[in-house]
This record gives C-alpha cells, sequence and structure tokens, in this order.
C-alpha cells in the first residue's frame, strides 16, 4: 500500500498564538495538497491550540502528535511491536551538530525496524535564536529527505489485510541497493588493492597469481592486482595471469602482467553473488568475496572509461557487457534483502516486480526470483577485504 508522508516544522513564536495557529493550519493545508495521509509535527506545541479546527482541517490524515500519540526520539530504536510508520515528534531543536546525529538515528532506527522513520523538529526560538525546524524521513535505512521546513515523501507499507496474498515492503528502492555512487567506484577499487597489499606484506609475498575469464569481477580482481604491485613499487611482471581468452590476453598484455605460470599469492574472484548462488567457499584470498556482480561491472565500466587505453577500454567494455546475460541486478537486489533484512520470497516477489517491472519482463523477474531461492546459500566468513558490509541479520525463527 503506498502512501504519501509529510514532516513539517511550522514557526512558533513565544506570545503569538494567532500567528502561531495559522502557521499550523497551513502546514496541514499543505500536507493535504500534497496528498498526504501522515503528517508529522514537533512537538511542544501550546495547550490553547484549536485542536477541533485542526482536526476538521485534517480529515482523515493523521496529524502527530497533535491528533496522534508519537513517539519521543529515546524510543525510535526500541518502538512498540509491529510499527511500520515511527512518527517521531521531537521537542528538542536541532542544531548544527544535532542535524548529523538525527540522520543517523532514523537511518538506523529504519533499518533496524524495518519501516519508515519520519522525524520533525521544531522551528523557531526567541532572543535572536531560529531554530531550523529539521525534518527527515528514512526507510529500510535509506535517507528519503532531510531538509528544514517541510518534506514528502511517497512510500509503501507493509499491508496487515489477513487477505492479502503478499506483503508489501518499502518499495522507494534504489534498482541495485548496493551500488555506490558514481564518485564512490574509485574507491571500491582502492579498497581491494589496499587489502591485497596488506596481505602481501603479511605474507612477505612479492608475487601474485591470478585468473582472468568471461567475467567482470575476475577483471577486477586483476585491477586490484595492478594497483597494489604498483603501490608497493614491485614490477607488474610479478603479477601471473592464467587469460580465458584473446580479450583476456590483450587485457594483460596491455597492463604489463606476466601471461602465465604461477607464483606467489593465490588470489581468486569469486565475487559475493557467486558464493551466494553457488554455494562456493574460496580456498585462496578472495578479493571480491563482499563485492556484488553488479557492483564489480559498474566498477570496471568506470575503469574502461577512465583508464585513457584503448588497448584495455575496448575489451573491458566488451566482457562487461557480456556479462550482463545473466539478471546480475535481480540478483543482487534479491540478495541485498536477504541478507540484511532477511525477507521470504513471497515477501521479495511483489517489491522486485514493483522496482524492476519497467527493466524487465514478468517472466525474467519470476525466473531470477526462482533461481535465487532455490540455490541462495548464506555466504560463510572468507578471507578477503571487507569491502562491502553484508551486515548479515541471524535467520528468521521458523
Amino acid at each position: 500500500m503506498k502512501i504519501t508522508i509529510a514532516a513539517a516544522a511550522p514557526e512558533l513564536l513565544p506570545g503569538q498564538p494567532g500567528r502561531n495557529m495559522a502557521n499550523i493550519l497551513a502546514a496541514v493545508t499543505r500536507a493535504q495538497e500534497d496528498g498526504a495521509s501522515v503528517l508529522v509535527l514537533p512537538s511542544g506545541f501550546p495547550e490553547d491550540l484549536d485542536r477541533d479546527a485542526i482536526a476538521e482541517l485534517a480529515g482523515k490524515m493523521k496529524v502527530y502528535p497533535i491528533l496522534q500519540e508519537s513517539l519521543p526520539r529515546s524510543e525510535l530504536l526500541h518502538p512498540h511491536e509491529g510499527m511500520d510508520i515511527l512518527c517521531c515528534s521531537a521537542s528538542t531543536p536541532a542544531t548544527v551538530s544535532s542535524h548529523y546525529d538525527n540522520v543517523n538515528l532514523a537511518g538506523l532506527a529504519s533499518h533496524e525496524n524495518m519501516a519508515v522513520v519520519v522525524m520533525a523538529c521544531p522551528m523557531g526560538g526567541d532572543g535572536g535564536v531560529l531554530y531550523t525546524g529539521q525534518c527527515i524521513i528514512a526507510q529500510n535505512g535509506t535517507i528519503l529527505q532531510n531538509a528544514d521546513g517541510y518534506v514528502t515523501a511517497r512510500v509503501s507499507i507493509p499491508s496487515r489485510e489477513k487477505s492479502a496474498p503478499v506483503e508489501d515492503i518499502v518499495s522507494d528502492q534504489p534498482h541495485t541497493p548496493w551500488t555506490p555512487l558514481p564518485e564512490e567506484l574509485p574507491r571500491v577499487l582502492k579498497l581491494q588493492a589496499d587489502g591485497l597489499a596488506r596481505r602481501m606484506m603479511a605474507v612477505g609475498a612479492t608475487q601474485l597469481t591470478v585468473n582472468i575469464d568471461r567475467t567482470a569481477s575476475s577483471l577486477l580482481a586483476l585491477a586490484s592486482c595492478v594497483q597494489a604491485v604498483d603501490k608497493l613499487k614491485l614490477s607488474r611482471k610479478n603479477i601471473h595471469v592464467t587469460a580465458d581468452g584473446n580479450r583476456a590476453n590483450h587485457i594483460a598484455a596491455a597492463l604489463g602482467v606476466t601471461v602465465g605460470g604461477q607464483n606467489g599469492l593465490i588470489v581468486d574472484s569469486t565475487d559475493l553473488t557467486t558464493r551466494v548462488l553457488e554455494g562456493v567457499t574460496p580456498q585462496h584470498y578472495d578479493l571480491n568475496a563482499t563485492v556484488p556482480r553488479s557492483v564489480a561491472r559498474l566498477v570496471m565500466r568506470w575503469y574502461a572509461n577512465t583508464c585513457g587505453d584503448s588497448n584495455l577500454s575496448v575489451p573491458i567494455r566488451s566482457i562487461c557487457l557480456d556479462d550482463n546475460a545473466r539478471p546480475w541486478a535481480l540478483y543482487d537486489f534479491l540478495l541485498h534483502f536477504s541478507l540484511v533484512y532477511d525477507l521470504p520470497k513471497w515477501t521479495q516477489a511483489r517489491l522486485l516486480e514493483d522496482t524492476f517491472e519497467e527493466e524487465f519482463s514478468l517472466e525474467t523477474i519470476q525466473q531470477a526470483l526462482d533461481v535465487f531461492f532455490d540455490t541462495y546459500r548464506r555466504p560463510t566468513s572468507c578471507d578477503g577485504p571487507a569491502v562491502f558490509s553484508l551486515d548479515v541479520r541471524p535467520p528468521a525463527e521458523a
């Protein structure tokens, strides 16, 4: 069930009841015009409010805390069981430092409770001090809105009707929840290279062995190896590559690594998605232990676009394009909600369809859903850098 939620912080000034009431009614009217089903206001309103007038204007819209009981800030992380929308009407005005605290709290509370969190902080003050009235809407650990004065967001909440065939979970999620921002893509590669360099120093390794094939994940492992030996000021010839196919050979030659042979630390390139779909537990140092396949493809596409060498960029783009033969975005979407929220198949079916219905056919979506849950295995601990936090919850009790 999709609804619109609003949070507002009308300006309240001491000793001006008429003006304060007008500001509150204006906030209610604006939320009504935006089609909001829920409006959250800060707490601490004057007792002489005309609550009947507010209720009449609000109609069926729920208004916290004037007409509905809201949660205090201290209870956000421990709400009453079964609450899908956590409405926090703050009484303490937001300062510059607490702006960050509020965002962190809203994100954490929404993540911990798989809920929508709505927070509104007071606006106003006296003695020349004017608080900005921070308003936040978060869901499942993602901050949807964070602005002063007024915000709205369109969200989905679980249906509690017994006749409902599936349970709706918040669906305004990014298509690939793991995906870092574009400016963060180089950092993925850097973290892997730094982790590998540390391991090489720890075990005294100066040589590396890695296999590259027709997957973006293997290319990501190779690129990490190159950056690691460059950081340690070693020759790229110290990287021994087993290349599968002409394009892989071209990439190895362009990077100046040694083709053939095996020496030193063996580097595995098995990505997180492959680990959970095939139940693979790598026996060697796994650079991609926490990297989903869709992220590996994005990083290598960025690498191809920025390396400045057509001998590298052309075969890398070609492999990344071919690597999209399977719907990795669908698998990684399901992987995210399975690891982080432990949602069952019947819950994720509607979520997946709502998110990808314009991008994939229903047949493809259903096939991905069946394949994932037929083969999904929770990843075991693995020897590799923690590039992405898996944040795995324990399995839900039967």
